[in-house]
């Protein structure tokens, strides 16, 4: 795996660790405070499928991760953060194009250069392994 699709790889896992977390703290994920355990907690029959299971619990290292993404973020342009957030994210080209106002290629360009950028800087902080 080269540098860049371990970046990509690693914006996506912060994305989807941004929104696993509570927005305050009086909120928190569905099943927090359970008696139940992990295995009927996480069963698909009943009640609970209903009410919506968290595909996604992010462990210590995952915030951790990703609070040092979003250290390396703020050096960048305001345009390199959310063009690489949005793509993470999953929004389609054709938004952003929108959006800015700008060519998918010439985004295309900006989101690898975006990235090659991240990736120094994560890689000259020495907190990055690829």
């Amino acid at each position: 795996m080269n540098k860049i699709a371990a970046i990509k790889a690693r914006l996506e896992r912060a994305v989807m660790t941004l929104q696993a977390l509570p927005s305050n703290a009086r909120e928190r994920p569905s099943g927090y405070i359970c008696g139940w355990p992990d295995m009927i907690r996480k069963s698909r029959t009943g009640a609970i499928l209903r009410r919506g299971d968290m595909k996604y619990i992010p462990n210590n290292q995952d915030i951790s991760n990703c609070y040092r993404i979003i250290d390396a973020l703020y050096d960048m342009s305001e345009l390199q953060r959310r063009l690489l957030f949005a793509r993470a994210a999953g929004v389609p080209w054709q938004a952003l194009m929108m959006r800015t106002g700008r060519s998918r290629t010439h985004l295309n360009r900006l989101h690898y250069r975006a990235l090659t950028e991240l990736a120094e800087k994560l890689h000259q902080d020495r907190k990055f392994t690829a």
